[in-house]
């Protein structure tokens, strides 16, 4: 029997944009609060490369330290947060759809069955409804 519980979500939404515009903003660490209205802030001051890490603040959070775990130039990234409860990982992908581009973001945590009940109720529910949220402000700024 784990002693973790997993919490996984995702979203898919196509838009009618540029990759290289999506990719400006993904590389652009510290302008992440642009479009994901649950970050306070980011620190970011390396290259966006796989191994490279940065500060991520969540609105109402502590500072987290956010750990790039791939990055292919132009398609995707993912990162993972270890955290004292549980593990945190993000991945985001776009892929050309008909002359649109296909966005596609996921979140997995693994959390430990102790704090599950927590997180459940108070931290994932935020996490998981930024991301459509998120999404939606990615296109409007690319569509524009």
């Amino acid at each position: 029997m784990s002693n973790t519980e997993r919490f996984f979500f995702r979203h898919t939404t196509t838009v009618d944009a540029d990759p290289g515009d999506i990719w400006a903003l993904w590389v652009d660490v510290n302008g992440w609060p642009r479009w994901d209205s649950g970050l306070e802030s980011t620190k970011f001051s390396g290259t966006f490369r796989k191994g490279s890490s940065f500060e991520l603040t969540p609105r109402g959070g502590e500072p987290l330290e956010v750990t790039l775990r791939s990055v292919t130039e132009g398609e995707e990234f993912s990162d993972e947060t270890i955290l004292a409860f549980g593990t945190i990982r993000n991945a985001h992908r776009m892929r050309p759809v008909a002359g649109k581009v296909e966005l596609t973001h996921e979140v997995e945590a693994v959390i430990n069955k102790a704090e599950a009940v927590f997180f459940a109720s108070e931290i994932w529910p935020h996490m998981r409804d930024g991301i459509p949220e998120a999404l939606a402000n990615i296109r409007g700024i690319v569509e524009n």
